[in-house]
């Protein structure tokens, strides 16, 4: 599964991407982003992804593309198996020459046209999940053939102002989140957070929520709550002791979002 805040995706050797299925239940990984461009297919149950101010319940059947350095979150919020494909940036510079200059979007779904995505990546599961002699050649070829699909009818072109700048934007936020992920446990203060990105605190927060799509203490809570989950699943700690391991201080907040994020309270989480 990926993980948070920015990553570069080490691909697999003979196919060149990172591709895996797995299983998830009730998982919930904050906002994050790669240069990789991220492909999610959904084989059973469901996942709420949420890019920006825009929240997608993909069911069964359902896939997905987010855009290389677009900010997102996902849970899954039944038992559910997932496909996830991502291709590092490197491969889609090498095979679309001006991806810099593109992105895909999906306003306008031609259903004929995804179901010929979905049988693509249904297929590609299959061979990699089986791996005949040779699967790496039809698996590359897979991949070429969803890449020309997505050309063909989902390609825009976009300002390169604005995604420079967008990069720019993320790019200061690196140190920000990078020292959120070492430090949870702690206690950080808008002024600490502010001063890594080297703006004043007033301004950084207009500019955290508007490059991530949520709020300082909420993502320092949504980064304490993935933690939380996993001890919950985990561990026979106690309650109270694995919110104070996790630096949570104001319970009655941090439950208010925990119920929010997973729909119950921690004490039935741990019982499903």
């Amino acid at each position: 599964m990926p993980q948070f805040p920015h990553e570069e995706v080490a691909f697999e050797s003979g196919i060149n991407v990172r591709f895996t299925i797995y299983n998830s239940n009730n998982d919930y990984i904050p906002e994050h982003w790669h240069r990789s461009m991220e492909v999610i297919y959904i084989y059973e149950g469901s996942m709420e992804l949420i890019e920006g101010q825009r929240v997608l319940l993909l069911h069964a059947g359902d896939y997905h593309v987010v855009n290389s350095a677009a900010v997102h979150a996902t849970r899954t919020t039944t038992p559910s198996r997932v496909l996830l494909l991502q291709i590092p940036y490197a491969f889609l510079i090498g095979a679309i020459p001006e991806y810099e200059s593109i992105r895909f979007l999906f306003s306008r779904r031609d259903s004929s046209v995804d179901a010929q995505i979905q049988e693509i990546l249904t297929s590609m599961g299959d061979l990699y999940t089986k791996k005949p002699q040779s699967y790496t050649l039809r698996f590359s070829g897979l991949l070429y053939d969803f890449l020309y699909i997505l050309m063909t009818h989902y390609k825009v072109t976009v300002d390169n102002t604005s995604r420079i700048q967008s990069q720019k934007n993320l790019h200061r936020l690196e140190p920000v989140i990078q020292y959120i992920q070492s430090h949870y446990t702690e206690a950080i203060s808008l002024e600490n957070a502010a001063s890594l990105a080297h703006l004043n605190p007033e301004y950084f927060c207009r500019f955290f929520r508007r490059n991530m799509g949520t709020t300082l203490t909420s993502y320092i809570n949504s980064v304490r709550l993935t933690h939380v989950c996993k001890d919950l699943k985990d561990t026979d700690l106690n309650i109270s002791e694995i919110l104070d391991r996790h630096g949570v201080t104001n319970y009655k907040l941090f439950l208010r979002t925990f119920k929010q994020v997973y729909g119950c309270a921690p004490r039935d989480f741990r019982k499903q």
